[in-house]
């Protein structure tokens, strides 16, 4: 048994969590609304136009030397001025996302010890080990659920090719006692950790 990796997930109910998804299962422990692939996706965006917006300035520059203060030069400095507001607006907007998913997530925080329903460590459970199996790290953890690869009949994934927050990616579990689990995810990583399971 290996642990698979992790990925950020929203129920049905609208709580987030972080499934632990190892080869004979999975662990539900409270998650964020703010996944990996979403700091990966605004560290990529911000990074282009950051090395987008030094090309500019660097071509201005040389455009400046070779014709003086020419309409070239003028241009690509204008484009440069406007490719930073466009980059100080999208800051602001993730910012906004940032803090309006950080509320959430203290909110959920608090309704889950309001209900009694918090994730402790138990007496004697290792605090460097890392867990085998999702079986052996539910083992460790008080307040989680487990979701065993034997309890589990089939998984459907739906949803884009390139999931984002907008447009995520559906993860629908078919359980052997008929019941169903939902997820929807913005980050494409829960294909690949649901595939030994995932119905063709």
């Amino acid at each position: 048994m290996a642990r698979r990796g992790w990925v950020s997930v929203e129920d049905a109910a609208g709580d987030w969590w972080r499934l632990a998804v190892y080869d004979d299962g999975w662990v539900e422990l409270p998650g964020f609304a703010r996944g990996l692939s979403d700091t990966r996706a605004q560290l990529r965006q911000l990074l282009f136009l950051v090395g987008a917006f030094g090309v500019l300035v660097l071509l201005s520059q040389l455009a400046g030397r070779l014709d003086g203060v020419g309409p070239l030069s003028f241009v690509l400095s204008a484009g440069a001025l406007g490719l930073l507001l466009f980059s100080v607006v999208q800051v602001a907007r993730f910012r906004a996302r940032d803090r309006q998913q950080a509320a959430g997530d203290r909110a959920q925080a608090q309704a889950a010890r309001a209900a009694g329903r918090r994730v402790t460590r138990r007496p004697g459970a290792p605090l460097f080990r890392r867990a085998a199996s999702s079986a052996q790290y539910a083992s460790w953890l008080d307040g989680v659920r487990r979701v065993g690869a034997e309890q589990v009949g089939a998984v459907v994934l739906s949803g884009p090719e390139h999931p984002g927050p907008a447009d995520p990616l559906v993860v629908s579990v078919l359980l052997q006692d008929g019941s169903t689990l939902t997820y929807r995810t913005p980050d494409d990583t829960a294909r690949t950790l649901f595939a030994p399971w995932a119905t063709p």
